[in-house]
C-alpha cells in the first residue's frame, strides 16, 4: 500500500506520510537542487553507477557540496529499493542546497544539503507498450547551452511541464522541444531518435540532456551493426523518419505512431524499434541487485 512506503530522507528511512522537508528548502524555494530517475526491474537497479556518476557531477556544476560519498549513495538506493521490497519501480533521488536561513537568493545562506529519495513500485513499463505515442512540435524551445548547460539534471523543469502542457493540449502524449534554430533537440523527458533507410538518426547533445538511455541505445545499435548518427534533425526529417522513438529512464524505449498528425510507420511499432526494445528489455536485466 502507498502509506507503507518508506522514503530515505538524510540518512533515515521514513514513512511516506511523514517524511518531510522544511518549506524554506531551496529546492521548494527556488528549484535549486539536482536530481536523478532510476529503474529497478526484478530488483535490479538499471545503470545506478552512471546515475551516481551523473548526479555527482550535476551536484558539482552548480557548487552543491554532496555530505555523502558515491558509495554511500549507492547504499542509500539499494536501501530504498529493498527496504520497500520493490520489485519493479521508479526511483527518484533529489538533492537540495539546503534550507534558506535568511530570504533571498544568496547561496551562502543555506544549511547543509537535503538528500531525499523517494520510489515508487510500477510495472516494466511505465506505458503501454504496444500503444505508441503521439508526438507534437510545441511554441516552447530548450534552453541553449549558452545560457544553461543541459548536462545539468536541475530540479527546475519548468519549461519542460510547459511544453508537456502544450502538447497534451493538442492531443499528443509527448513534445518536441526545438532548439532556437528551429532544430529539434528532445522531448520534455525523453530523446529522440528517428530511423531512415535502417540507420539510425538522433540529435546532438549540445542543447538536450545526455540521457543514459540515449547512450545505451547507441551502445546497443552499435552491437547490432547498426549506424548511428549524431545530427542536427528539423521537423522535416522527423516528419518523413521511418520509425520514430522516444528514450528515458523511466519510460524505456516508446515507439512514436503519430507526430503533428502524421501516422508514423503505418500506425504500428517499426521492425527496427522492435529490435532495439527487444535488446534494451534485455540489458535492463543487468543491473546492480539491491537484495545481495
Amino acid at each position: 500500500m502507498e502509506d507503507n512506503w518508506l522514503v530515505y530522507v538524510n540518512g533515515e528511512m521514513v514513512p511516506m506520510k511523514e517524511a518531510k522537508i522544511s518549506v524554506f528548502d531551496r529546492g521548494f524555494q527556488y528549484g535549486d537542487g539536482v536530481f536523478e530517475g532510476l529503474r529497478v526491474y526484478g530488483g535490479k537497479i538499471f545503470k545506478l553507477r552512471e546515475h551516481t556518476d551523473r548526479l555527482f557531477r550535476s551536484a558539482r556544476a552548480i557548487n552543491i557540496q554532496m555530505p555523502i560519498t558515491k558509495d554511500e549513495f549507492s547504499a542509500a538506493v539499494k536501501r530504498v529499493v529493498r527496504e520497500n521490497q520493490f520489485q519493479d519501480a521508479h526511483i527518484k533521488p533529489q538533492v537540495t542546497r539546503g534550507i534558506a536561513w535568511k530570504l533571498g537568493l544568496d547561496p551562502r545562506n543555506t544549511t547543509a544539503p537535503n538528500i531525499v529519495i523517494p520510489g515508487r513500485p510500477i510495472g516494466k513499463s511505465m506505458f503501454e507498450p504496444d500503444k505508441g505515442f503521439k508526438l507534437a512540435a510545441v511554441s516552447v524551445r530548450k534552453i541553449p547551452a549558452m545560457c544553461f548547460d543541459p548536462r545539468i539534471k536541475s530540479l527546475n523543469y519548468l519549461a519542460n511541464i510547459m511544453a508537456r502542457m502544450e502538447a497534451q493540449a493538442s492531443g499528443a502524449d509527448e513534445a518536441i522541444m526545438l532548439d532556437i534554430y528551429g532544430d529539434v533537440a528532445e522531448g520534455s523527458a525523453d530523446n529522440i531518435f528517428i530511423v531512415k533507410s535502417g540507420e539510425l538518426y538522433t540529435p546532438s547533445v549540445q542543447d538536450a540532456l545526455e540521457g543514459i538511455t540515449r547512450s545505451t541505445v547507441i551502445e546497443l545499435a552499435g552491437r547490432k551493426n547498426i549506424r548511428v548518427h549524431e545530427t542536427k534533425l528539423t521537423l522535416y526529417d522527423v516528419y518523413t523518419a521511418d520509425e520514430i522513438f522516444v528514450t528515458g529512464s523511466g519510460a524505456g524505449i516508446v515507439a512514436v505512431t503519430e507526430v503533428d498528425k502524421r501516422v508514423v510507420s503505418g500506425g504500428k511499432i517499426g521492425a527496427l524499434t522492435k529490435t532495439i526494445s527487444g535488446a534494451y528489455d534485455e540489458e535492463s536485466q543487468k543491473g546492480e541487485s539491491a537484495y545481495e
